[in-house]
């Protein structure tokens, strides 16, 4: 009996020396990883070594789009008399623009008002008349008829012309090849600055662009036209279309080796 007693001690202080190990191994295991993770937190909120550059691309074309808004304003004492003369007036511009190869879809009613004119009678406001404006967008994918669309619209009774400006309809291309010049300027400076400095250029940390494309605009406008006046025989006015220049600028961060 004394035999067994003692075996059984033994057994036991054996298996109590295992769960004291694998104690052990499990502290020191949850430890290190804590050590790990606390060094991570702690390098990634430290500054990286990098060297960050800017880079601008810049692509010039020719526009090959126009936009003009064209209008009518007609004053009369009756506002269906002004109505009547503003409608046929702006129907006689749009038969003249169509004809010109102007598309029904790049035409589009901006504003339509009708207002009343007040005169001051005896220190009071009272309705003199009315003003009944409108006016269209015009899209012009032919730029070389610009001229001559301002013409045939102040000759059929436009009184007034404005918001012309000139642009590129598709920019997608144009931007794509200036983002890929910005890049390689950036590109240059960096590998520049990393032999100046005798480093390495790493892997790109981060990347930012920002585009730009800035149209031409001309504020033209027929002079001395008069309420309800019409250009008669006016000439084509000479319109320059100039260039648009479509800018992108990156910045590039790169890691030091």
């Amino acid at each position: 009996m004394g035999e067994e007693n003692k075996l059984l001690k033994t057994v036991g202080m054996v298996f109590f020396s295992i769960v004291l190990v694998c104690l052990s191994l499990f502290l020191a295991f949850e430890a290190r990883n804590a050590v790990k993770k606390y060094n991570y937190i702690g390098k990634s909120s430290e500054t990286q070594n990098i060297i960050s550059v800017n880079g601008e691309g810049k692509v010039s074309a020719i526009p090959n789009i126009g936009r003009v808004e064209i209008g009518v304003r007609s004053e009369s004492k009756v506002v269906a008399t002004a109505q009547k003369e503003n409608t046929t007036k702006m129907n006689e511009i749009l038969k003249a623009i169509k004809a010109l190869g102007i598309a029904e879809k790049d035409i589009k009613t901006s504003y339509y008002n009708i207002d009343p004119k007040y005169d001051w009678t005896d220190g009071k406001s009272v309705i003199s008349g009315y003003v009944v404006s409108q006016a269209v967008y015009v899209k012009i994918r032919e730029t070389e008829k610009t001229s001559e669309v301002l013409r045939v619209a102040t000759e059929k009774g436009a009184n007034n012309i404005g918001s012309l400006s000139f642009e590129i309809d598709e920019m997608e291309g144009l931007r794509g090849q200036a983002r890929e010049l910005a890049i390689q300027n950036a590109k240059e400076k960096a590998e520049t600055l990393a032999k100046q400095l005798g480093v390495k250029l790493g892997r790109v940390v981060s990347f930012s662009e920002m585009q730009g494309g800035y149209p031409v605009y001309s504020n033209y406008k027929y002079a001395d036209l008069g309420m309800g006046g019409v250009a008669e025989s006016a000439p084509a006015p000479t319109i320059q279309q100039g260039e648009s220049e479509i800018t992108v600028d990156v910045t590039i961060n790169y890691e030091i080796l």
